[in-house]
Parts: C-alpha cells; structure tokens; sequence
C-alpha cells in the first residue's frame, strides 16, 4: 500500500464528504418531520448525494492507495 499525500487529501475529502452529508440529512429529516410544509426535507437528499459522493470518493482512494504502480 502506498500511503502518500494524496492518498492522505483524498481520505480526508471523502471523510469531510461523508460527515457533511450526514449531518444535512440528519437536519433535513428533523426539519422535514417538524413541518407541514412541501419540500422541507429536501436538504436530505442533497445529504444522500454527499453521501454517495463521499463512499465513491473513499472507494477510488483507496484503490489508488493499493493498485500497484510507480514507486
């Protein structure tokens, strides 16, 4: 395994991807549970995208950090 710095930015962005999905769609289902009104929980789904972009960002790191290539 290699374990550079971009390997490193790459974990974190991910990480920084996935918190901040989480916490839009812990907000949004509060939000959207609270309120009567259309679309109140719609920052939830942007939460899920976040989501999904933060475990495809982790997936292809980690395989950068595992397939071999140049030293």
């Amino acid at each position: 395994m290699r374990w550079n710095a971009g390997v490193l930015a790459g974990l974190l962005i991910g990480l920084a991807w996935i918190a901040v999905g989480s916490v839009l769609v812990v907000t949004g289902r509060r939000r959207a549970a609270r309120s009567e009104r259309e679309g109140a929980g719609s920052s939830a789904v942007i939460g899920i995208f976040l989501l999904v972009v933060g475990g495809l960002t982790l997936f292809a790191t980690l395989l950068l950090a595992v397939v071999p290539g140049a030293p």
